[in-house]
């Protein structure tokens, strides 16, 4: 077992009293607009996530600049304010990558040689669990990449789809939920962590239909792994990213509501801070926790999971 350092943060249960957004079944796209009012959406077949260990998680989009890793990384402080025990793995091989956002803490007297990334993973050089470590926040857990995971990308070592699930599967360690934050593409290591992936959560930005157009690619992608390789693979959230009121978010949700009608449609509304965070090393949820931005994703995860503090 990995043992949390003790120069750690802890991260607590956000206050029932900020502004969360209303819960409703749909959104009723026939009232006017400015009687309308943005809500997350939970439709009647959507059903939370079973309670069970190693969970897993997959935030895909093809699309760069969506907010995958903001989605990945909240989702997963969210979890650990709500007692799991959580482990992020940077499926990303782009420098600004979760790994920059968020450095582990290495075990003192390991030489960088001997620092395992996601890349060492795939090429057995490591298990998944010798690749994992701590971060500043207690219970949260990370899988370091580096701009040499591409070569997963290019070269596709053998067995690379089932890579990351028989890992996963294989792991001794205790973890109760694993978020993969995958890269901007729908290319060899997208596949791979759909392959390993319960449920599929996808941000989608609220202020570009181009993003409502691409969502096609990535359903089909999702429809060739679900066929092919992982029949249990579900669409489980679509998060409206940079999310203000406006016609266009409307019909954008709406959209996406019809695209993936079991799925839960959460607006993460817009944040300037965000960009402060990250000079910061920060997480949102810590460095602006009241933040509509970290309550949307706050109230999503909970409900996801069956643990929405309703």
């Amino acid at each position: 077992m990995i043992e949390t350092p003790r120069n750690t943060v802890p991260v607590p249960a956000l206050s029932e009293d900020l502004a969360f957004l209303d819960i409703t079944t749909e959104w009723d796209l026939s009232a006017s607009y400015h009687q309308w009012k943005p809500s997350i959406v939970v439709p009647a077949p959507f059903r939370p996530s079973p309670e069970q260990v190693r969970y897993v998680i997959t935030v895909a989009n093809q699309k760069g600049g969506v907010g995958k890793t903001l989605t990945a990384f909240e989702l997963a402080l969210s979890l650990v304010a709500r007692g799991l025990r959580v482990r992020l793995i940077d499926a990303d091989p782009q420098v600004a990558s979760l790994t920059l956002w968020l450095p582990v803490i290495y075990p003192e007297g390991l030489s960088e040689d001997q620092r395992f990334s996601l890349r060492d993973v795939y090429y057995d050089k490591c298990t998944l669990a010798e690749a994992t470590y701590p971060t500043r926040y207690q219970g949260l857990y990370l899988v370091p990449s580096f701009p040499n995971l591409d070569q997963v990308q290019n070269e596709r070592p053998t067995g690379y789809e089932t890579c990351l699930r028989w890992h996963l599967r294989e792991c001794d360690d205790d973890f109760d939920v694993t978020i993969i934050d995958s890269g901007p593409s729908l290319g060899a290591l997208t596949v791979s962590a759909l392959v390993a992936a319960h449920d599929v959560v996808v941000p989608v930005q609220a202020a570009s239909g181009l993003d409502v157009e691409g969502a096609a690619s990535l359903y089909e992608t999702i429809n060739t792994v679900t066929t092919r390789m992982n029949r249990d693979l579900r669409v489980a959230a679509i998060f409206l990213t940079d999310f203000e009121k406006s016609k266009l978010a409307r019909t954008i949700g709406g959209e996406m509501a019809k695209a993936f009608p079991d799925a839960l449609i959460v607006p993460s509304r817009t944040c300037v801070k965000i960009g402060e965070a990250q000079l910061e090393k920060k997480a949102l949820r810590e460095f602006a926790p009241e933040a509509t931005t970290v309550l949307d994703y706050d109230r999503g995860a909970g409900i996801l999971i069956g643990r929405a503090g309703l």
